[in-house]
């Protein structure tokens, strides 16, 4: 009997078993460019390579990710040079209960108090190794509890995590009362243990984070507001004050057909959130704090992106997307017209110091000091069945201090003010045009003291011959025309080719890179000036 349950048992395992995965591999040849001062590696060439496989059957899971970085691309943190298994994650998930051992991504809410995830392109995988379960007693209600230590590189922080979660789905608990309302709410707990081994502070070893968060989603409008507070916890980043942190973020958002709207605000107070009290950088981020900026897709505006200052900001965000309809008698006809608006202010907030050690902040005082401010207008319209247009302004305020140099006065504020005009032409079923042109007149509200490789005004040119459904052509010149240095007058000149295939895209580019500051979502990474040739190669099984 026990052979013949055995036996059904190999039989149900491997009849359910299923195997996949996907590989991601970024090379880079540098080559020296003087015109431009580019980026040099001894190496020459750096490469970063990703390969991660799931086997599955009967509730169970088992993931491997595989990285080699040989060595780290220029822009990433040189501390992941060397191979290895980065993650290895054994789970199982039924009705009533989820465990999970080894390594995980987990969220608890927004993320104000606990995001432990991958983002590859800013460098970033703060993933948990340790245990996590989950239970759902019933529909609408979950429990979440998890212990750890963060990825820091290849070993792991030395601080443990623990935390908790419960969630309430109203509607699925009370179908009577809450029928067609879909509320939600939750709250979580997050507790940091880090041994006090400073000589000179008396530091908590214990520092406590909790929040509550409450979500509607109606067929015509949503609300979720979520409010963290975390205890006092003195660290590089804050200065080591003991002030207690708090943070709150409002996202409400009503549409209908053709028209919606949407509106953030949020007050992030020494609310920033890590594994290591002198870590600094991208470094062991516990939390996620969710930005009020739209993410432009233009590369000139995207040149000042951003970065969500979790010690003390305040944003207010608002975007309006309107469709004019097809009856329309100015922009109607035969197409309709897309219009796409919004708004955007971060300041910071209002503190007075009352001591070395501690300030005091008003609640709903906003401070005088302008981290980034923009509005935009973007038009989208189809004018044939070949030809696409679309038109956008943007204009922004960008504190380069704050936002890169940790309020060192440098630079001061970019003023900005960028056009774009973006045209699509397809020639027949498969052969596509695309032409983009951009301008950005841009200057620096103070002397700039420091040396600046992009500041002043730019010209941008994207044109792109895409045959379907697997080649694209592309060549993109950056100019920096307007640079208060002659020298930095340059153009930054690339040509790339990509053919795609299935779940394969390939991907070789030659030419020269303007750097900056990426960002998604309000976290951000720096690029260096390069010239050379890229080669990127993902697919999937």
């Amino acid at each position: 009997m026990i052979i013949s349950s055995f036996r059904t048992f190999s039989q149900s395992f491997l009849e359910n078993l299923q195997i996949g995965g996907s590989f991601q591999s970024d090379s880079y040849l540098y080559l020296k460019d003087s015109t431009i001062e580019s980026a040099e590696a001894p190496e020459k060439i750096l490469s970063n390579n990703y390969l991660f496989l799931t086997i599955s059957t009967n509730n169970i899971n088992l993931d491997l990710r595989y990285e080699s970085y040989q060595n780290p691309i220029l822009g990433f943190d040189p501390r992941y040079q060397g191979s290895g298994i980065a993650y290895r994650s054994l789970s199982y998930k039924g009705d009533l209960i989820g465990i999970t051992v080894g390594n995980f991504y987990e969220q608890f809410g927004s993320g104000m108090i606990f995001r432990a995830y991958e983002e590859r392109n800013l460098g970033i995988d703060n993933s948990i190794d340790g245990a996590k379960i989950e239970v759902t007693p019933t529909e609408g209600l979950t429990f979440k509890g998890l212990i750890g230590k963060q990825r820091y590189f290849w070993s792991t922080s030395k601080a443990i995590v623990r935390g908790a979660d419960a969630e309430f789905t109203l509607s699925n608990l009370f179908p009577k009362i809450f029928e067609n309302i879909p509320i939600t709410i939750g709250g979580s707990l997050v507790s940091r243990y880090q041994p006090d081994l400073d000589s000179k502070y008396k530091l908590p070893a214990n520092v406590l984070a909790y929040s509550t968060r409450f979500e509607i989603y109606l067929n015509w409008f949503s609300a979720n507001f979520e409010f963290a507070h975390k205890v006092n916890d003195p660290t590089y980043r804050n200065k080591f004050t003991y002030n207690d942190g708090n943070g709150i973020n409002l996202n409400l958002s009503a549409f209908t057909e053709g028209f919606s709207i949407l509106i953030n605000a949020h007050r992030y107070d020494n609310i920033e959130f890590r594994t290591d009290r002198e870590a600094k950088g991208l470094e062991l981020f516990l939390n996620y704090l969710p930005s009020a900026t739209k993410q432009h897709q233009y590369s000139l505006p995207a040149f000042y992106s951003p970065s969500t200052q979790g010690n003390g900001e305040v944003g207010f965000q608002t975007e309006i997307n309107y469709t004019i309809p097809k009856s329309n008698k100015i922009f109607g006809g035969e197409f309709e017209t897309n219009l796409n608006a919004g708004f955007s202010l971060i300041k910071s907030i209002d503190t007075t110091r009352t001591d070395e050690f501690h300030y005091n902040s008003k609640f709903w005082g906003i401070g005088k000091d302008l981290f980034y401010q923009d509005f935009f207008l973007e038009i989208r319209r189809r004018l044939s069945h070949s030809f696409e247009l679309k038109l956008a302004y943007i204009d922004q305020i960008y504190n380069k201090d704050v936002m890169e140099n940790e309020g060192s006065p440098l630079f001061g504020k970019v003023k900005n003010k960028t056009i774009v005009g973006e045209f699509i032409y397809s020639f027949d079923k498969r052969n596509t045009l695309r032409c983009e042109i951009q301008h950005m007149w841009s200057k620096n509200d103070s002397t700039v003291t420091s040396e600046d490789k992009k500041n002043g005004n730019w010209f941008a040119f994207l044109l792109e011959h895409s045959i379907a459904p697997h080649w694209y052509i592309s060549l993109l010149d950056h100019w920096n025309y307007g640079n208060e240095n002659e020298k930095f007058r340059v153009h930054y000149l690339k040509l790339l080719l990509t053919y795609i295939h299935n779940t394969t895209r390939i991907s070789a580019g030659f030419g020269r890179d303007a750097g900056g500051i990426v960002c998604i979502g309000g976290v951000c990474r720096a690029v260096p000036i390069s010239y050379g040739f890229s080669l990127s190669v993902t697919t999937s099984f």
